[in-house]
């Protein structure tokens, strides 16, 4: 017997009779090799198990969000057993809400921004003005340097605010709600000063025009009728969609949880795990929810995954991305198993030492994911394929004129909209833990909504697979002439489709 075959029958013993005739043929299409179960594919006359799983997953190209969740794949899967862990046993197209009590006081901030001593307007003759999700900084930090290095250079001013001031900014009919201003501490307030990144990645915080600055550019993590339906580019302001932001669910690093459901996140952040039949165990003290006010791209995102209505989360506001990360890092270790949260994923990968993130099994799905394939990976396989449900672009609102943008919004849209990005913009966006729409298989066009199949004008995925786990399974080229009829293009020194 060959040692193929042996490895073949080894691995499908419930099925698999050992021949001793080595020259047998044990199958000579895929469909021969049916009977073992797991879609394996037949290969030289051998049946070769393909690793996809988990039990009766949808084998085929899926067409509905159901059958792109529940695809086959390699990926690591880790089930939420509802039934088991508080009694849901019986699915339900309905859910209870219970009503939160008072909102507890965000705790005072971790991070306290130093007071500036410079003004915003001298930092240079070119300015963009911005505002928006407190997720944002990693980004606009990786792509500064680049916006700085243009003909003509450009600083970002910018203000963390939150998703939904962002889009207000652009599209409430108040003039005066389209600037931004300073703002000092007052008592145990803590200051929001403006700030730039300079070149170097430093930052340096500054005082904006005592009157208000005019915002250029509007971010968001969310669609802008997601904050206000009345909000929807028009004659006069234009959206423009950036890189993937993937949002998740955090526990520290020390709890024994791995993967979380949207039933049980609907029971704990919209009933403060109480079900019907008990407590959501171990998440039952809603002092250890950390969580995003209602106006943040993180929350809105969310509530639309786990049906529960952004005002009526559970829990206690943590401010700003950075300051929930460092918050529950530090929370006592005789917490630490009932705690969890709500973080973006790019925060949650810099904090993996402390934090874990969980796996999540959406409603119909048969098992649990994380964004990337496995614990280890940075390969974000997940979103880019469609298992794991929560993400969306970033989303960069303007005032157009003639169907343009201004000179300054520009300068900063392009930067990260473009469809074919140079390789330092690339790593530029990548490094800073988002998706470039490049390396997307699939795609949305309303929040977290119906999923489709996606290619993009440029691919990038091959690289951007070597870019976060240095290694790749693409052939490498150094120009189309080295790549196959089916991969033709060499892009970024591997074989792509387009």
């Amino acid at each position: 017997m060959t040692t193929r075959l042996l490895v073949s029958c080894l691995l499908f013993a419930s099925g698999c009779s050992l021949l001793l005739d080595t020259n047998t043929v044990q199958c000579t299409t895929d469909a021969d090799c049916e009977h073992f179960g797991g879609h394996p594919s037949c290969q030289e006359g051998v049946c070769v198990p393909s690793g996809l799983g988990p039990e009766g997953c949808f084998f085929g190209t899926p067409t509905t969000d159901e059958e792109f969740q529940n695809q086959c794949s390699t990926a690591e899967c880790i089930p939420f057993d509802n039934c088991a862990r508080f009694g849901y046993c019986t699915p339900s197209d309905t859910l209870p809400l219970v009503a939160p009590p008072t909102a507890t006081a965000a705790p005072a901030p971790v991070i306290v921004p130093p007071t500036p001593a410079v003004n915003c307007a001298d930092v240079g003759p070119n300015i963009i003005y911005v505002t928006g999700s407190t997720n944002f900084p990693p980004l606009l930090k990786a792509v500064a340097p680049l916006l700085l290095a243009d003909t003509p250079s450009y600083y970002v001013v910018w203000q963390s605010t939150s998703s939904c001031n962002g889009v207000e900014t652009i599209f409430n009919p108040d003039p005066t709600k389209h600037l931004i201003k300073d703002v000092p501490p007052v008592g145990s307030t803590p200051a929001n000063w403006a700030f730039y990144y300079n070149a170097d990645g430093t930052t340096t915080t500054c005082y904006l025009d005592p009157a208000g600055n005019v915002v250029d550019v509007g971010q968001t993590d969310v669609y802008a009728q997601t904050c206000n339906p009345a909000y929807a580019p028009n004659s006069t302001i234009a959206g423009y969609l950036g890189p993937i932001q993937t949002m998740t669910f955090v526990v520290p690093s020390s709890s024994t949880q791995r993967s979380l459901s949207a039933e049980a996140a609907h029971y704990v952040f919209g009933a403060g795990s109480m079900t019907p039949t008990g407590p959501v165990a171990p998440w039952t003290d809603p002092a250890l929810y950390f969580i995003r006010s209602p106006t943040t791209g993180t929350n809105q995102m969310i509530s639309k995954v786990i049906d529960v209505p952004p005002t009526k989360w559970w829990g206690v506001d943590r401010r700003t991305a950075a300051n929930l990360s460092l918050l529950m890092q530090g929370v006592d270790p005789t917490s630490a198993e009932r705690a969890i949260g709500v973080l973006s994923n790019d925060a949650a990968d810099r904090a993996r030492d402390n934090l874990r993130i969980l796996a999540f099994q959406a409603f119909k799905q048969r098992c649990g994911y994380l964004p990337d394939s496995t614990t280890t990976s940075l390969d974000k396989r997940n979103v880019r394929d469609g298992h794991y449900p929560i993400w969306g672009p970033v989303h960069l609102y303007t005032a157009i004129s003639g169907g343009v943008p201004t000179p300054a919004a520009n300068a900063l849209i392009t930067k990260l909209t473009v469809p074919k990005p140079n390789q330092a913009l690339l790593d530029a966006i990548i490094d800073a833990g988002f998706v470039p729409q490049c390396a997307m298989q699939v795609s949305r066009t309303d929040e977290v909504g119906k999923l489709s199949a996606f290619a993009p004008p440029y691919h990038c995925g091959c690289y951007f697979d070597y870019r976060t786990n240095g290694l790749t399974t693409c052939q490498a080229c150094t120009g189309p002439a080295q790549c196959p009829a089916n991969k033709p293009a060499c892009n970024n020194g591997y074989c792509e489709a387009q």
